[in-house]
């Protein structure tokens, strides 16, 4: 339906890509078909029609090379006035200095790539390395919050079960000598009461 979607499949059998929607109707029709999935795209380069096909108008074939955007095209478009042949282009290229150098410079590019992807594990390692030293520490630091801590409380509550029985001692011996009083006090007006002379009652209430 002229529409350009990501490819997610490769058949070698075929020579072609396929999104999951395409796929489909593929497997129907070539059951026996090997199909590569994104996990092997790396074996999908070169595979087919791959290098000849156009990225922006599949499965066109690319025959056009487009001087005033250095790009590939595979016909004569608005976006492309000034074109030329890639047959014509092509011609004698196995002679070209820059041809025979390009699997040197290839070479030169891929040993850099293998020095960054060394770089980026040794970086990566070291990053989990810290990071693993960093959660031993805040453990560790957690450890001896948790021990002041435990410390802290033990001694709060020392103190405090002190302070309790200090203070509790002291309020049970006003309670103990207010009742002795009251008691006093209740048999003191009972024998006032109980007295017929007034002298003794005199006594008593004084």
């Amino acid at each position: 339906d002229n529409l350009n979607i990501e490819a997610k499949h490769f058949c070698g059998d075929c020579s072609q890509y396929f999104c999951d929607k395409c796929l489909i109707s593929h497997a129907k029709i070539h059951k026996f078909h090997v199909v590569l999935g994104r996990k092997d795209v790396d074996k999908w380069v070169g595979q087919g029609d791959a290098l000849v096909t156009c990225d922006l108008h599949p499965p066109k074939v690319l025959e056009l090379m487009s001087e005033d955007h250095d790009e590939l095209c595979y016909s004569l478009t608005v976006n492309h006035r000034s074109i030329s042949s890639i047959s014509d282009l092509a011609k004698g290229i196995h002679k070209m200095a820059d041809f025979k150098q390009l699997p040197a410079n290839v070479t030169k590019v891929a040993a850099s790539l293998i020095q960054v992807s060394e770089a980026r594990k040794k970086n990566q390692n070291s990053l989990k390395t810290s990071c693993k030293s960093m959660l031993t520490k805040v453990k560790s630091w957690r450890c001896s919050l948790n021990q002041l801590l435990d410390e802290l409380e033990k001694g709060t509550v020392e103190q405090i079960d002190s302070v309790l029985v200090d203070l509790d001692g002291l309020l049970q011996k006003d309670i103990d000598h207010c009742d002795f009083i009251y008691d006093q006090l209740k048999v003191l007006l009972d024998t006032v009461q109980a007295q017929c002379k007034e002298s003794s009652s005199f006594i008593g209430y004084r």
